[in-house]
């Protein structure tokens, strides 16, 4: 596919010297998120104007805060003294931190033969941690199936969607507080987040194209979106985070990505990897590979729809190492190269 060519170096300096001015702490409960301009990015790529919008400043990382806070606060108000999710990681660890700071006892449930990186996080929090033979829908139903039984909230997606999309919903009033996107970049699993952010900007008046981005290698929701018939999935360290083989909030998602003219793309995880280091080149983040993916679904919007000079939103979020304190790369953008001394932009040859 045909590679983007370099937009003009002018007002480079102007650019990247006026970079840490444009970031801005979100007014989200608990101060989650902050949406920023990425100047060099743009100029990267010779898109007008791109927006990140940046979860890994979150006390564990990710987005999964948003929902894990909200889940806690209800748990409570309900008189729960326990709290169950099924997880392949950065919920876990959202709902462990959340559960200790509304004093709930978090159970949860994680897949034996993941990589589960997380793992001594949501123990350290005091989350008690439950192996479940077999893959992450079968974590989640066995959460479930603790939740009836031992009569502590239930978590899990698709167990109150109400709680769930609210939560994104007010991550879309929160960008829209800073700009009116054309289109938003979102990386799925079962689809929550994305059909979340859909309500949200609904309910306040905009109609952002939904762009949802994947693993080429077992989702749901891409697999419904092409009509692809094939169930077979990989996983792999990479891409658990989007690997879905039942995504819970597929209707949602597919029916926001519809409505609103949006599109759902996929692709293998070296292309994460690759969108991964040219978001830390050019703005300084540590992004997870399964999340820097909205990148790589950037690039193929543009050259699939023609479209550069819309303003673009990217979800993304951290992790383990959630790249606190980074700064951008301020040299000439010719010189992004990989360590192999090969230019970053063959990335989006591929793409």
């Amino acid at each position: 596919m045909e590679a983007f060519k370099a937009a003009p170096t002018g007002e480079y300096k102007k650019k990247t010297e006026s970079l840490a001015g444009e970031s801005e702490a979100g007014d989200a409960p608990g101060g989650l998120g902050r949406l920023f301009r990425a100047p060099l990015l743009e100029e990267f790529l010779g898109i007008k104007e791109i927006h990140i919008e940046y979860e890994g400043i979150n006390p564990t990382g990710t987005h999964k805060d948003r929902l894990a806070m909200a889940h806690a606060k209800r748990a409570r108000e309900e008189g729960f003294s326990g709290i169950t999710v099924g997880t392949c990681g950065n919920y876990g660890v959202a709902i462990a931190h959340y559960a200790r700071l509304f004093g709930l006892r978090a159970y949860i449930f994680v897949p034996e033969g993941y990589t589960l990186e997380r793992l001594p996080e949501m123990r350290t929090l005091g989350a008690e941690v439950i192996m479940v033979s077999g893959i992450y829908e079968d974590a989640v139903e066995a959460s479930r199936r603790f939740a009836v039984e031992m009569n502590v909230y239930d978590a899990n997606p698709g167990s109150k969607r109400d709680v769930d999309f609210t939560a994104y919903s007010l991550l879309a009033e929160q960008i829209l507080k800073r700009v009116q996107p054309d289109a938003v970049f979102v990386s799925l699993g079962n689809g929550t987040t994305l059909a979340g952010l859909w309500e949200g900007f609904k309910e306040r008046g905009a109609r952002p194209r939904m762009i949802g981005v994947t693993t080429a290698f077992g989702n749901e929701v891409l697999r419904r979106f092409h009509g692809d018939s094939n169930e077979d999935f990989a996983e792999t360290a990479l891409n658990e985070p989007l690997v879905s083989g039942r995504s819970f909030d597929r209707d949602a998602a597919l029916l926001a990505v519809m409505n609103s003219n949006g599109y759902v793309f996929g692709f293998a995880d070296d292309t994460a990897l690759r969108c991964s280091e040219v978001l830390h080149l050019t703005t300084g983040l540590k992004t997870m590979p399964a999340s820097a993916l909205t990148l790589a679904g950037l690039v193929k919007f543009v050259v699939k729809f023609g479209i550069r000079k819309g303003k673009f939103v990217l979800l993304l979020t951290g992790g383990v190492d959630s790249g606190r304190g980074t700064r951008p790369y301020r040299g000439a953008l010719s010189d992004l190269r990989w360590e192999d001394g090969t230019r970053a932009r063959a990335l989006f040859q591929e793409v």
